[in-house]
């Protein structure tokens, strides 16, 4: 069931539509690192941060991941939408961020990541959420080793320039270039915003 979330709100979009293709027979987001589950080391980070409301796109195997988040959600003080994204085939992963953005168009800010990017620890959302509560621009990025990682927070100033991407345009890609001179970069020491699991050789980085 999706909610409408005010607009004074920073919502968190996490994207967990994907086919896993990389880590076939199994869905990465499902598979478990010290006995937890990919997406829940995720979404237990969002959930203690100071973000408001998150919203969660599923697609492939739908009903498995949001089982697997079931206990959290259930537990959680902050409202978590779920929707589907029927396009995931096709569409990529920027027909889930559009299809999650129709969720969270009336908030002030949007905090938005790939699902599998496990580790991406609290202090860093909760930076971004106070570097944008401070100074209002319109995209920031944390970096690490100077490089960009996850979650991007994009301010609604840009949500009619998000809604337009295209994957054949290179999704958000096309926003950080366009707005490229206007990114504000926040550089950390934590190389969990940049460690993503594509394959089951990624996860020696978290051995």
């Amino acid at each position: 069931m999706t909610k409408l979330i005010d607009k004074n709100m920073i919502a968190g979009l996490l994207l967990a539509a994907g086919e896993s293709k990389r880590f076939r027979p199994e869905n990465k987001l499902l598979y478990k690192i010290d006995g937890v589950s990919v997406i829940e080391h995720l979404l237990k980070a969002f959930l203690q941060s100071k973000i408001d409301n998150i919203t969660i796109v599923v697609g492939y195997q739908k009903i498995e991941v949001i089982n697997q988040t079931k206990k959290l959600v259930d537990s959680s003080n902050i409202p978590i939408n779920f929707v589907e994204n029927q396009e995931f085939r096709k569409g990529g992963m920027s027909s889930s961020i559009i299809k999650g953005m129709q969720t969270v168009n009336n908030t002030e800010a949007v905090l938005i990541t790939p699902a599998d990017i496990p580790f991406i620890p609290t202090n860093v959302i909760n930076a971004l959420i106070d570097h944008f509560n401070g100074n209002k621009p319109k995209i920031i990025i944390p970096t690490c080793d100077q490089r960009k990682g996850h979650p991007i927070l994009i301010s609604s100033v840009l949500y009619p320039e998000v809604l337009a991407i295209s994957e054949e345009l290179r999704g958000l890609k096309e926003i950080t270039t366009k707005f490229e001179d206007q990114i504000e970069y926040l550089p950390t020491d934590t190389k969990g915003i940049i460690r993503d699991i594509d394959t089951k050789e990624d996860l020696r980085k978290f051995s």
